[in-house]
């Protein structure tokens, strides 16, 4: 039976008994993939044992409320009012599906979508695209080659001319936390709708929708919350969420989806922003992690977090290291990004001692860099453990056998 509540300093080894991977290796890198929790092969058991008995009938005894089951766990931790997460394939769909509420609603006066250079690719791929699609302008704001944008840099472009603000609550690169709630203020201000790409928040800062005040939240269970890809989801405001109808949909979003009309009829609540048939293998994947952060807590989770990046930051500087996320523990996410020499070579040298980190490539102007995103099974030995290592490698020279070529990382 699943424990009911963990403290992470009682608890530490038992909890990083429910983590496979922490075996064999030191797991610096849940910032790109949460550790998977033991309790998922008893999840997709259950999947296959469900489908194999009953057939056709797991829709009805569980497979249809899946969706909406697992989106009120991630409701639950983020200050969402039940039924108001709709479960997304992934971030990019969730981004579709938020912008096309806009199809019908836009105005002459409304077509620009401000964005920054630090939002993740793949959000600003998918924005631009609609937005030229639709004749709408991006309006990028440019950080400099700082580690995050001042709030300030994006309030001043907010406009009657706005019809989204499309950015990151905490930027993927250099974990800095965006003050999304004055983004969320000013655009509400001047008639503006709010798309905030959260992934790289929930699991590992407290998050509270109704008090940001965003119009839509983006974010997924693949990071942080140990859920798996498959599992991104799309949190919509209550107050608007009646009265918008996006184009990007499908079956699921019908009113009476097994009445088969050839007319749409939107359902209410989360299923209004679904589309097609869901990823059920990949929910059930979702649930362990979710419950295992739930039994611990936010604030534990995010007091362990401050500890350890600030010991990685305390690490990195003493060994002259470039330290590109923020010091300040309110602007800091849960993973810290190092401009050290060699980063490539570096990572792959990291690889094979069984301690995992990832990089980033630099842009222009630029330093490439190595993230290490530990989370709350993270034992703290296993940071020192982390700059030994990297001492070693260093003074032995170890980087130099490694190809210099970024190819596929992560």
């Amino acid at each position: 039976m699943q424990q009911t509540s963990w403290d992470l300093e009682r608890d530490l080894e038992a909890l990083r008994r429910e983590f496979p991977v922490l075996k064999g290796k030191t797991y610096l890198i849940s910032n790109s993939l949460g550790a998977v929790p033991r309790n998922v092969h008893r999840e997709l058991g259950n999947y296959y044992e469900l489908w194999a008995t009953e057939g056709v009938s797991a829709w009805r005894m569980e497979w249809w409320d899946l969706s909406r089951e697992i989106g009120n766990l991630i409701g639950e931790m983020i200050g969402a009012e039940k039924d108001a997460i709709s479960m997304m394939t992934h971030a990019t769909q969730a981004h579709w599906t938020a912008l096309s509420t806009a199809f019908r609603l836009q105005r002459a006066e409304r077509r620009e979508i401000i964005m920054t250079d630090q939002d993740f690719p793949s959000t600003i791929y998918a924005v631009s695209q609609i937005a030229e699609s639709m004749g709408w302008r991006i309006n990028m704001v440019t950080s400099s080659g700082q580690p995050g944008i001042p709030v300030e840099s994006i309030l001043s472009r907010i406009s009657s001319r706005t019809l989204f603000v499309a950015t990151s609550h905490v930027y993927f690169k250099s974990a800095y936390i965006q003050d999304v709630g004055r983004i969320a203020e000013e655009a509400r201000r001047v008639g503006a709708m709010t798309i905030i790409d959260g992934y790289h928040a929930p699991g590992t800062i407290p998050i509270d929708v109704d008090r940001l005040g965003v119009d839509f939240y983006v974010g997924g269970c693949l990071k942080w919350l140990c859920g798996g890809p498959g599992n991104a989801f799309l949190y919509v405001n209550p107050a608007a969420a009646s009265r918008l109808k996006p184009a990007l949909t499908g079956w699921l979003a019908h009113r009476l989806p097994f009445g088969f009309s050839p007319r749409m009829e939107f359902t209410e609540k989360s299923y209004r922003f679904m589309s097609g048939t869901p990823p059920i293998a990949c929910l059930y994947a979702a649930r362990p992690g979710l419950e295992i952060i739930r039994n611990i807590g936010e604030d534990q989770i995010r007091a362990k977090s401050l500890r350890m990046t600030d010991s990685i930051m305390e690490h990195a500087h003493s060994r002259g290291f470039d330290v590109l996320t923020p010091g300040r523990k309110e602007k800091r996410g849960g993973a810290v990004s190092l401009g050290i020499p060699h980063a490539f070579q570096v990572k792959q040298a990291l690889d094979d001692q069984g301690i995992i980190v990832d990089f980033r490539k630099g842009r222009k102007n630029e330093r490439d860099v190595i993230r290490i995103g530990p989370h709350f099974y993270t034992d703290p030995n296993e940071i020192v453990i982390l700059f030994e290592t990297l001492d070693d490698i260093y003074k032995a020279g170890f980087f130099r056998k490694y190809p210099q070529k970024v190819t596929h990382v992560t």
